[in-house]
């Protein structure tokens, strides 16, 4: 959209995408100084997390002061959203949305602890779950087959009367919030310890050599563990190099743990994403981890997908302990 149709429009509602404010924050446009943005009210964030490092930029330099962001969780399928952010508070707290079962209970779910049974996980992560019916849940899906495929996508894993969101989520005590950690199917799992890909992406983003970045877990046949990758896409004028590795390494470990690490940090030349903005995590970690998946037609530059097919390849690291010792 032209400067001028903007400002002839004087749009107060503006629906956009976590890829969409990340591309504009990284070519440098800041909205508040090129259009009018008296009449908008309200930008709403879709298709990933976004991360408080968006939130602050939209805030301090992209956006007028007076908007209100709203980064919304949900999903075409219900036709609505779970959670979404209110600007009064924290930049990674969301709340609730009224009408899910999950703004009453404050419980989500945990495929590690036993299936299918609420426990508390307040500053835990865990899976989100709406525990009942709500108004904009559907049916069926359209097509032969389709109640089969529905059941699948959505109650497969705690049962028939439970919606599984598949995104993974922290709750907080103190304000009863929840975090977004991203989708439950992509959530790395190296020794056991869980966390989401948005966790990692909050630190690469500090980095301003760093344009975009993606990763993933790797267990293949031959992996006793699942060992976790980062792949970097660096700026144009920017060049890779082991010491930019390591930088990256101590800074997650420094804001996380050593268990959050990457085992290899690896430069690429594209990130593949969807046609509505988010990362193909999946995708990605099938190839590496030497499965066979189709690719859907979403994907948005399927080509990139070949740039990790290498990476399947790595050689298997086989763990050395000395004796009595304990695996932590």
């Amino acid at each position: 959209m032209s400067k001028s149709r903007l400002i002839v429009h004087r749009v107060s509602i503006f629906g956009t995408s976590t890829r969409y404010l990340a591309e504009i924050r990284a070519r440098g446009i800041v909205p508040r100084n090129s259009f009018n943005l008296e009449r908008l009210r309200t930008v709403t964030s879709t298709g990933a997390a976004l991360s408080a490092n968006m939130y602050n930029w939209f805030y301090e330099i992209g956006f007028s002061p007076h908007v209100q962001l709203v980064s919304m969780s949900g999903g075409t399928d219900i036709a609505g959203s779970c959670t979404c952010w209110r600007k009064s508070f924290a930049s990674c707290v969301r709340w609730r949305d009224s009408g899910q079962s999950v703004r009453h209970g404050r419980r989500n779910f945990d495929p590690s602890q036993n299936a299918g049974v609420p426990v508390e996980l307040l500053d835990l992560p865990g899976e989100l779950v709406c525990t009942k019916p709500f108004p904009s849940q559907p049916l069926e899906f359209f097509g032969v087959g389709g109640n089969e495929r529905y059941q699948k996508s959505y109650f497969e894993r705690f049962g028939d009367t439970v919606w599984c969101q598949r995104d993974f989520i922290q709750f907080q005590k103190d304000t009863e919030g929840l975090i977004m950690l991203g989708r439950s199917d992509g959530v790395l799992n190296p020794s056991g310890v869980r966390f989401g890909s948005s966790e990692i992406y909050a630190v690469t983003e500090e980095f301003p050599e760093v344009e975009d970045s993606i990763c993933v877990g790797q267990r293949r046949m031959s992996d006793i563990d699942e060992r976790f990758l980062l792949f970097v896409k660096m700026k144009t004028s920017e060049a890779f190099t082991a010491d930019l590795a390591t930088r990256l390494k101590l800074a997650i470990r420094k804001r996380y743990s050593s268990r959050h690490v990457p085992k290899h940090v690896f430069e690429v030349a594209d990130i593949p994403y969807t046609v509505n903005g988010k990362k193909c995590e999946i995708n990605v970690k099938q190839i590496v981890s030497g499965q066979v998946g189709a690719v859907s037609g979403t994907v948005s530059n399927p080509s990139s997908l070949d740039l990790y097919r290498k990476y399947a390849n790595l050689p298997v690291e086989v763990e050395r302990r000395e004796p009595g010792s304990s695996k932590l």
